[in-house]
């Protein structure tokens, strides 16, 4: 539920005053012989408030929806397009209300006499007035544009270099987590083991393990891959495990070719399925479950829940990890759901590549 915009209504009454203030010095100054209450108190004084207020609340409004609308910097004419062509309208809208509401043309009365009204309304109106305060609005409306796309350039570099600093802390966590020694010398023995009892077995655990270091030193410079590589890449590890836990672990896979598209952080996929292994217990009596499947823009990795007694100090490094990676390229959370009998973590994936 969005909040009620105060500061934003605070901000128009202070701008409506302030320019308040500015037309009764001129007035006074101008009109010496003249009480100053009775400039406040004019009609012009008053309309020249409820022009600032809601002008500036409206172009304020503006100026962020075309900032949201039109984030890349390379849409620049674009957006001075869209904003004046709009602020031009909105102008001419405003003041059209503005000058409506104190000539009475909203209070009730019979349809015959309303129409005389706004007959009477509208021919007291000139197109010069409203164009001149378009062309004031116009200028003041480069303030709220200047501002608006200043903040969102501050804010780019502030994320860019937030993400940069991650990335490298990303390429140690990967190498770390996804690929640590303890990954390493498990795979190792049962490489060791199949070479005695299964040459064949062997040959095949070697050539996946060949590919997920190939893998890892391809991709560890980058902030997003496709989900189709990191799917491919990701088959070769559950490869390893079926090789290694053979039916202690039973595993579905549940992608359609046509829901491979986007992308996701790199090595992400992965390291949710080696916490699943990680955190849980496997064996042939108690096989783990585990599955993954896309849900609209949403790529889960789901397990029943056979928690291990003990567990490494750094349980829940690896997650925090790419929470944190995804906050730096995406709006949308990395969703986190823990039952009695099963866990499930939801990766976004992501419509294009970040730039």
């Amino acid at each position: 539920m969005k909040r009620f915009p105060f500061k934003a209504i605070i901000q128009a009454i202070l701008a409506s005053v302030v320019v308040s203030i500015y037309f009764v010095v001129v007035a006074k100054l101008d009109h010496k012989d003249v009480p100053l209450l009775s400039i406040i108190l004019h009609p012009n004084m008053v309309r020249g408030i409820l022009y600032g207020f809601f002008l500036f609340l409206s172009h304020g409004y503006l100026s962020k929806w075309v900032a949201d609308k039109y984030p890349n910097s390379k849409d620049f004419g674009k957006k001075m397009v869209v904003f004046y062509s709009i602020s031009f309208i909105l102008t001419i809208f405003v003041v059209f209300l503005v000058n409506a509401f104190l000539s009475g043309l909203f209070i009730p009365t019979g349809s015959k006499d309303f129409l005389q009204r706004f007959n009477h309304f509208i021919n007291q109106q000139r197109v010069a007035y409203y164009f001149q305060l378009a062309i004031i609005s116009w200028f003041i409306s480069m303030l709220f544009f200047g501002f608006y796309f200043y903040k969102r350039f501050k804010d780019y570099q502030i994320k860019e270099s937030e993400r940069e600093k991650q990335q490298i802390t990303a390429q140690f966590e990967s190498l770390k987590n996804q690929l640590d020694p303890h990954f390493l010398f498990n795979s190792l023995n049962v490489l060791n083991g199949l070479i005695e009892e299964d040459p064949k077995k062997a040959s095949l655990f070697t050539t996946d393990l060949s590919k997920i270091y190939r893998y890892v030193l391809d991709h560890k410079d980058k902030s997003l891959v496709s989900l189709q590589e990191e799917i491919t890449f990701s088959k070769a590890y559950l490869n390893l495990l079926s090789l290694r836990f053979e039916a202690g672990i039973q595993i579905d896979l549940h992608i359609h070719e046509n829901e491979i598209n986007g992308f996701i952080l790199p090595l992400s996929l992965q390291l949710l399925i080696e916490n699943v292994v990680k955190h849980n217990v496997i064996s042939l009596k108690s096989p783990l479950m585990l599955k993954i499947y896309r849900k609209k823009d949403y790529l889960y990795v789901e397990n029943n829940l056979q928690k291990k007694k003990v567990l490494n100090g750094n349980s829940g490094i690896g997650l925090k990890n790419i929470q944190e990676r995804y906050a730096l390229l995406s709006d949308q959370p990395v969703y986190i759901e823990e039952s009695a009998d099963f866990f499930s973590v939801g990766l976004p994936i992501i419509a294009e590549t970040v730039a």
